[in-house]
């Protein structure tokens, strides 16, 4: 049975790239079914790469066949790999960085480095620069289409040894959880950071309860404020502020019918952090 193929890069949709990828994993074959998680990752950007396919990987069934190329070292000695998730997802990528947040999350089963025999499409050789089409597109196709299999594609290595991002984790100090600002909800400006759900309870904070919430950017007070801690947007008034668990299973800070990161100016990743505690009496 065929799998599901699933694309992500940072290249955009203005010229031909994400077409010849598609051609390449078609003419292997033709019956394919192809999908894009997003071609908009910001060109060179590993973290974004890494924190989308979080976003939609284990949404998929397993053996969905996902390609991710956000590759600023294309043609260097990195690794190009197949990972298999504890969910059952497979991911072809650039051992850089990408697979950090579902290592994090879903967990990584089985990582395979790709071999150049088997790997790399017939008459390619000579191009080191476009590594999506003619290796990862393309020993995504075979996979998807099963004319190999995934022990097939090369040697395994441990999973512990993938390239992980840094400042991916919370901590608790004292009465304080803390964590960066991972992302924003694109669209409506919302905070996603990274203190799971699961994390923050550790606070004892319930829904409806007041959180004293600061955003650091390096050594500067960006924001503070006592803020709700809602179970749905329409738990507090129109402009007012609000944490909640977003579709990630993450705390995040929105204004609702607003733009915080807008409002505030607030950016994401180091130097920004969120700092939260329980409101005392």
């Amino acid at each position: 049975m065929k799998s599901f193929m699933v694309f992500q890069s940072d290249f955009g949709l203005v010229d031909g790239a994400v077409s010849a990828m598609y051609g390449v994993a078609l003419s292997v074959d033709g019956e394919l079914r192809i999908f894009d998680l997003t071609h908009e990752i910001p060109p060179f950007d590993i973290f974004e790469g890494s924190y989308r396919l979080l976003q939609a990987v284990p949404y998929w069934p397993a053996n969905t066949v996902f390609v991710s190329v956000v590759d600023p070292g294309v043609g260097t000695r990195r690794k190009s790999c197949a990972a298999r998730t504890k969910g059952g997802q497979i991911i072809i990528t650039p051992d850089n960085g990408t697979l950090s947040h579902i290592a994090r999350t879903i967990g990584i089963a089985e990582v395979r480095e790709i071999s150049e025999a088997k790997g790399h499409r017939r008459g390619s050789a000579t191009s080191n620069t476009f590594h999506g089409r003619d290796i990862y597109a393309y020993t995504g196709a075979l996979l998807a289409s099963g004319q190999i299999s995934f022990e097939e594609i090369g040697e395994a290595y441990d999973p512990s040894d993938i390239v992980m991002l840094e400042d991916l984790y919370p901590s608790l100090e004292g009465d304080t959880v803390s964590g960066t600002i991972e992302t924003l909800d694109v669209r409506f400006g919302s905070l996603w950071t990274s203190i799971s759900k699961e994390f923050f309870e550790q606070l004892g904070i319930r829904p409806g309860e007041t959180a004293d919430v600061t955003i650091m950017n390096g050594k500067i007070r960006a924001y503070r404020s006592f803020v709700t801690y809602a179970d749905t947007f329409n738990d507090v008034e129109i402009g007012e502020a609000l944490l909640y668990v977003n579709s990630m299973e993450h705390i995040a800070l929105a204004i609702n019918q607003g733009n915080f990161a807008r409002a505030y100016n607030i950016g994401t990743r180091s130097p920004w952090r969120i700092l939260i505690r329980k409101a005392r009496d």
